[in-house]
């Protein structure tokens, strides 16, 4: 079934303007126009809360809410699941849980205060086949205590210049734990805590109407020197190698982020094949569409948000309880094969877990004199770990094309929470991807040493070279 999404983008944001939760932690300085409007100024402002104490060294709320729906946050999952052997995947945490309760399609203006518009708009396009399964929130992310440590100082050090494109002060945690504006927010994703580095081989997956599911097979190295304390500028390296399809096999894509792009700005290579020539990709970003999910997603939707923030306004909406997807273990299941799992048109319900979290939603915007295909956008953003969980990309009318949502675990022998998959529909179409689908291949492996040198154009020719 094909439509127009349930709600507009002038609603969504009503809908988060209008629910501003009344903690003193959930109060920023930046709303978005007619804000004022809509939300009454308290007569007297409420103490301020403190990092480490009412907050949690990321900036979270430490305690519960009033119905006791969202527990008190003690510290994540940082232990090794009852069952886990060693030298095997984890088992799922909570497994014993059940389902507290799930959201159809005629249940919608019940539980719209909760459901983001790219959730509202999936529940109306596959009435007969989709709902939103909501299970017991399990606060589950976690980081070690050093980087609580370092989080707790950049409060006092982190600092933005250049329109908040340069980003100095901030070492290892995460920058602003307590965020003034949307940019803040933002950098909070980039820079969150994944470990030091990151291997790990996933499928790409795009179901078609057949019931065929065209699959690639990808391995991705990350370094995150920012993460490990070093001061090079660049805090994500990354190189993607394709290992399936045989025709596309040994073709890379390597990136190079930046703190500071005035200074030295996000770079790009691509290797067509093993002994293919290097050539700079310097179109990798922004809407240029990924080559790797037929053009469903562009390259700023890689990690949900990743590139440079110079092209969009961001503005720090509110701080609201919703109904995110978190803790994937049923999804990430090891042995369990995508056909299980992949239906035409969206992932089947059956295998999703939705919970109630408080999440941080920004609204962005592109800034006059650029272009991009999907000027504005949505972000919702995990209050214990500032991993963005849903995304909602609108075009120039105000029409809802693209949602993404990421699916995490809580990997504890690190500890790191980060997707298990991230699937972007295409809300125009019945067609979606799902990438980073790792249960048929072996658990990620974290921290293992990837030197700078093997993130350059020059390792590319080496390898081509031995291939």
């Amino acid at each position: 079934m094909s439509g127009r999404p349930s709600i507009t983008r002038r609603e969504a944001l009503a809908l988060a303007l209008g629910t501003i939760a009344t903690t003193a932690a959930t109060t920023t300085a930046a709303t978005v126009a007619g804000a004022q409007e809509a939300v009454t100024a308290p007569t007297e402002a409420p103490p301020v809360p403190k990092l480490g104490e009412e907050l949690t060294p990321f900036g979270a709320i430490r305690a519960g809410n009033r119905t006791r729906a969202i527990p008190a946050w003690t510290g994540g999952l940082t232990r090794a699941p009852r069952g886990y052997v060693p030298g095997r995947p984890s088992p799922n945490p909570y497994i014993e849980d059940g389902r507290w309760f799930t959201v159809g399609p005629n249940d919608v203006e019940r539980y719209k205060i909760r459901l983001s518009a790219g959730l509202q708009a999936l529940l109306a396009k596959h009435p007969d086949s989709f709902e939103v399964p909501v299970f017991p929130c399990r606060r589950s992310a976690a980081a070690p205590q050093a980087v609580y440590d370092a989080s707790l100082e950049n409060a006092g050090r982190a600092a933005l210049g250049n329109n908040g494109l340069v980003l100095t002060g901030a070492r290892v945690g995460v920058p602003f734990p307590i965020p003034a504006n949307g940019v803040q927010a933002m950098w909070n994703h980039l820079l969150r805590w994944r470990g030091t580095s990151l291997t790990r081989t996933g499928q790409t997956i795009l179901p078609s109407a057949t019931g065929a599911l065209d699959s690639r097979l990808y391995r991705e190295d990350v370094a995150f020197p920012y993460a490990a304390g070093e001061e090079s500028g660049r805090p994500l390296l990354y190189r993607r190698t394709t290992l399936m399809p045989k025709e596309q096999e040994g073709s890379v894509l390597l990136a190079q982020a930046t703190l500071n792009p005035i200074q030295s700005g996000f770079r790009a290579w691509f290797r067509q094949g093993e002994r293919g020539r290097v050539v700079p990709a310097p179109d990798f970003l922004y809407d240029t569409p990924d080559p790797a999910t037929d053009g469903i997603a562009t390259a700023d939707m890689l990690d949900m948000f990743s590139g440079p923030l110079d092209r969009f306004d961001f503005t720090l909406v509110s701080r609201r309880e919703m109904y995110v997807p978190y803790n994937a273990y049923r999804l990430n299941t090891a042995g369990l094969a995508p056909s299980e799992f992949m239906w035409y048109g969206h992932p089947n319900p059956q295998f999703l877990r939705y919970e109630l979290h408080r999440v941080w939603i920004v609204d962005a915007r592109l800034k006059p004199n650029f272009q991009h295909a999907l000027p504005d956008r949505t972000y919702y953003l995990d209050e214990d770990s500032w991993q963005i969980v849903m995304a909602e990309h609108y075009n120039g009318k105000g029409e809802l094309l693209r949602y993404a949502e990421a699916h995490n675990v809580a990997h504890w022998q690190v500890p790191a929470f980060l997707p298990a998959v991230e699937f972007v529909h295409d809300l125009t179409t019945d067609r979606y991807v799902a990438r980073g689908i790792d249960n048929l291949q072996r658990p990620p492996i974290f921290d293992k040493p990837l030197k700078p040198e093997e993130f350059t154009p020059e390792s590319l020719v080496r390898r081509g070279r031995r291939g």
